[in-house]
């Protein structure tokens, strides 16, 4: 089967309460999916769930592998959570800092497309900064790759402008 093949896309739109398993949103959307090998999408999946559902900062790292990527490009000065980040520990501190900083209020995930052990989202977040009730509003991607059953990269792209201008007081 060729590379191209085993490419999935599927579109869909559901906000955070909503997405109780990705792997279910996709087949409901009756695009025909064809998946090489799912376990990729399955570790994004539970991931996910447990970003949904309040996990603590420390829970939501262990399912980082220990030498994991994380890469948030932007202005570090006002917006303390973004950044390279290497190792779980570095990575719970990425879920204090965001849990600490904004409150999210949306969560779209507009495309999911996944090809051996590599998962990219595509979609729109809302989030409010809690030391200035600013909301800020973008469309993102995240690139996450998955090795041994854990993230090992997970690189998220957002408007940057849109989120330094509303972190700033």
């Amino acid at each position: 089967m060729s590379g191209l093949a085993t490419m999935v896309m599927a579109s869909f739109n559901e906000n955070a309460k909503g997405i109780n398993n990705l792997s279910n949103a996709i087949a409901n959307t009756g695009v025909s999916v064809v998946v090489q090998d799912s376990t990729a999408l399955k570790v994004v999946n539970a991931f996910f769930d447990k970003f949904k559902s309040g996990a603590s900062p420390e829970e939501l790292a262990k399912s980082f592998d220990e030498k994991a990527e994380m890469f948030i490009p932007g202005d570090m000065k006002n917006v303390p959570w973004i950044g390279k980040r290497i190792g779980r520990a570095a990575i719970t501190d990425h879920f204090k800092l965001l849990r600490e900083n904004i409150k999210p209020e949306k969560l779209e995930f507009t495309d999911i497309l996944s090809k051996g052990n590599r998962v990219v989202i595509l979609g729109y977040l809302e989030s409010r900064m809690k030391k200035n009730n600013k909301v800020m509003k973008s469309e993102f991607s995240i690139d996450i790759v998955v090795e041994n059953g854990l993230l090992t990269r997970y690189h998220l792209l957002e408007d940057s402008f849109e989120v330094s201008g509303k972190a700033k007081l």
